[in-house]
């Protein structure tokens, strides 16, 4: 495969690289000032360290933000797992980091590894992939000649070879898969417990944990799950999950790809959506506290590099009040 970047609203697959390694290093600090043996020394070391850019604050507020999270959801994996026997007594933050709590509480770290609180790092599944798109980034991989595929923001994808099909798998994200004529042969792309093959198409797939939607815009595509099959013409979409294949609808895939073009379209929308939708695109997470304000229609666009002025949207539109936390996290009542 080949890959390159997409140039303007998104970032480079280094830039994808250095966010993760900052934030390593911020949960590297938040363990040394936890540890109990923190001198002045490391104090003027780590002010330095946040002084060098915003992304190293924001690093930093984030992994602040982890405990506050991290907790509450651990707890919630151990009664999960009921044969796992918890302390009695709340965890200590220097604790948890240490590594003491997260032999004690294995079976809540083993659950939020595969779910992370509100996205502050991949679950291990996505580790295993051979291409991964950080928050806001786009990323078109080359799979062979006549077939391309873009990657959306948070996106991971691997892999899997190619006999009589250029096989890949969609681990989580979405892609927007283009066949053309002059392809050596059919593309497959598998996700959860489905696939979509198609040898002259142009598509696009979803996949949210277990359920997947795939929406053809260009010629069609062949949607099976377990013993379950659709075939797609354009304009036409169908969903999957563990359980069954739905109905196939028409729909606008204008819509539904205006993510390749720096843009999120809603059409009579409920706010909860969108909340959702944005957040795949803004680090930190959107917060809604108000179901009333949830079920308001939206009708919108915005662009996907100022994803921000969401915010000032729903405050402007609907009367909503906002309240912005450390980590990007903002709650809208």
């Amino acid at each position: 495969m080949v890959e390159k970047g997409q140039s303007g609203d998104v970032e480079s697959g280094g830039g994808a690289a250095s966010s993760e390694e900052l934030q390593r290093e911020a949960l590297d600090w938040l363990r040394r000032l936890t540890s109990g043996e923190v001198t002045s020394t490391d104090i003027e070391a780590l002010d330095r360290w946040r002084a060098q850019s915003r992304a190293h604050r924001r690093a930093f507020a984030r992994a602040n933000l982890l405990w506050d999270v991290l907790e509450p959801v651990a707890r919630e994996g151990g009664k999960r797992r009921p044969q796992t026997v918890l302390p009695s007594r709340p965890l200590g933050r220097r604790a948890f980091l240490t590594g003491t709590a997260a032999a004690a509480a294995a079976a809540g770290l083993a659950y939020v590894a595969i779910q992370p609180p509100l996205h502050l790092w991949p679950a291990i599944s996505e580790l295993t992939a051979d291409y991964r798109t950080a928050t806001g980034e786009r990323r078109e991989v080359s799979l062979a000649s006549g077939v391309t595929v873009e990657m959306n923001t948070r996106t991971s994808l691997a892999a899997r070879g190619a006999d009589r099909a250029h096989r890949v798998e969609l681990i989580s994200g979405q892609v927007a898969v283009d066949v053309r004529g002059d392809a050596s042969s059919p593309v497959i792309v598998a996700a959860a417990d489905g696939q979509a093959l198609a040898d002259h198409a142009h598509f696009d797939i979803r996949r949210d944990d277990s359920s997947v939607c795939v929406t053809c815009s260009e010629g069609t595509v062949q949607v099976t799950c377990r013993s379950f099959a659709a075939v797609l013409g354009s304009g036409q979409q169908v969903r999957y999950d563990a359980q069954s294949l739905g109905p196939v609808v028409a729909v606008d895939s204008n819509i539904v790809t205006s993510w390749q073009r720096g843009l999120l379209l809603f059409r009579d929308v409920p706010l909860t959506q969108v909340v959702e939708e944005v957040n795949r695109y803004r680090p930190g997470k959107l917060v809604l506290l108000n179901d009333d304000l949830g079920r308001r229609k939206v009708v919108a666009g915005f662009r996907i590099d100022q994803i921000d002025d969401v915010v000032a949207y729903v405050s402007r539109t609907f009367g909503a009040r906002t309240r912005s936390l450390p980590g990007g996290i903002v709650l809208l009542s």
